[in-house]
């Protein structure tokens, strides 16, 4: 194994599963992730049945999460995910100190969507297809450092669960109606600053991230309270063991999910990165 590549990862891809009702899913220890097409049909317009995909990778210093949905195609999640796992995921989740602050962590987030939005692009040039926007949500955990660091650009959510309870990191923390995704040819980097969201602070007592795309919260679609559906979640996967908790967590927020899109008669992709630190030995090796 080269020293610059992840211990472990996973990806899936919203173009691998159509079914609506199934649900996939991958675990490493304590991260997984699960996609689904969701629960019921779509009832907007829409380009591919499954535009979303989600990924995690985890290395000697820690852990990395990402979702991303994508609009008008699967090409630009798809994209977005690939150039994390092949540009970042490795010096990221490496055991060599990253020595980020707060400061130096908001120009890099800056740095990371428009290279992103790029690689959108890039791929529908080479597919020659039409650019596929899509919102990005990543969490990186380094136990080790006590580190937490995330960048959140559209309406997929990071949730960060602590003993005070459930906090939204994304850009519903914000309470801003407008929303932004990378992949667009105007964008430049400056611009990213006021239409995504950042941050890097202490890890400390987080008991769980729980990365999700919209199909969770879409209104008249999702949950009426996703902050309750992910503590819920988090209580029903209490009393599973530390190595399945994690595939646990993520199937449990995403069924949450699949059956309010059954109840609401209308559906939406639904993927899920999930990191459990409840338990012991958490770091990534």
């Amino acid at each position: 194994m080269s020293p610059s590549t992840p211990l472990a990862s996973a990806t899936l891809l919203g173009r691998h599963h159509h079914e609506i009702g199934g649900l996939a899913a991958s675990g490493e220890g304590p991260a997984a992730i699960s996609l689904s097409r969701g629960g019921a049909a779509k009832t907007y317009g829409h380009t591919e049945p499954n535009e979303d995909a989600v990924y995690f990778a985890r290395g000697k210093g820690g852990w990395l999460l990402a979702v991303a949905d994508g609009h008008h195609g699967s090409s630009g999640s798809e994209a977005v995910i690939d150039h994390i796992a092949s540009s970042l995921a490795a010096d990221w989740t490496g055991d060599a100190a990253l020595g980020f602050d707060s400061r130096t962590w908001q120009e890099c987030s800056l740095d990371v969507l428009h290279d992103c939005g790029r690689a959108v692009l890039r791929r529908a040039a080479e597919t020659g297809v039409a650019p596929a926007p899509t919102t990005l949500s990543l969490a990186l955990a380094r136990p080790g450092e006590s580190a937490l660091g995330w960048i959140s650009m559209g309406d997929s959510h990071i949730f960060c669960a602590t003993a005070q309870g459930i906090e939204d990191l994304g850009w519903a923390c914000l309470e801003r109606e407008d929303r932004y995704f990378v992949g667009y040819a105007a964008a430049s980097r400056k611009g990213m600053r006021d239409r995504s969201v950042a941050g890097y602070r202490e890890l400390g007592e987080t008991r769980a991230l729980l990365l999700a795309t919209d199909g969770l919260s879409e209104t008249n679609i999702g949950v009426a309270c996703p902050s309750q559906a992910v503590a819920d979640a988090l209580v029903a996967s209490e009393t599973r063991e530390p190595e399945t908790r994690a595939l646990a967590l993520t199937k449990t927020l995403s069924r949450t999910a699949m059956a309010a899109h059954v109840s609401n008669r209308a559906g939406d992709n639904i993927g899920c990165a999930v990191l459990d630190l409840r338990g012991e030995g958490v770091a990534g090796d």
